[in-house]
């Protein structure tokens, strides 16, 4: 009997160990921030000596890590902060630097990270409902293909 018990427990073991590692992403979100904005009509002496960004549009950089074993995708992000918000990239078009909606949202690769940052792919806050001053958090939402729903707090602080 218990030879019997031993080959069994020795099964379990090894077929354990030969089990494929699942397929799953692990999403991380890092160095997160927004560049503050000075909404339009409420731009002070101080806002403009801290050298606010006037207008209605902010923006949040971030990176995303992917430590697990499965690519995932960047699908949308929501916050209370504005009226919409879109996924960006900057592109050039000749001499000039415009920005455009990315399709089919950010891809994160396996084992990997993506950065949105200045001049690339970001998070466009478009039609801000209040200010975004230095030491600010804004709480983002962001919706993955495969991880769900992740929550995020940009500090917005001076590039």
């Amino acid at each position: 009997m218990p030879k019997i018990f031993c080959f069994g427990l020795l099964l379990i073991i090894l077929s354990a160990g030969c089990q494929r590692p699942s397929d799953k992403a692990e999403i991380s979100i890092a160095e997160i921030w927004s560049r503050p904005v000075m909404v339009a009509g409420a731009m002070t002496d101080s806002a403009a000596a801290h050298r606010h960004h006037a207008g209605a549009n902010g923006v949040v950089y971030l990176t995303i890590q992917n430590s697990g074993s499965a690519a995932d995708r960047l699908l949308r992000v929501r916050t209370e902060i504005c009226e919409t918000v879109e996924l960006h990239e900057t592109i050039m078009d000749g001499d000039r630097m415009m920005m455009q909606p990315v399709e089919n949202g950010i891809a994160i690769p396996a084992q990997g990270s993506t950065k949105l940052e200045p001049r690339g792919r970001h998070i466009m806050l478009m039609g801000l409902r209040r200010s975004l001053a230095v030491g600010d958090s804004i709480e983002l939402h962001l919706d993955f293909e495969k991880s769900g729903t992740k929550t995020a707090f940009s500090t917005v602080r001076q590039p």
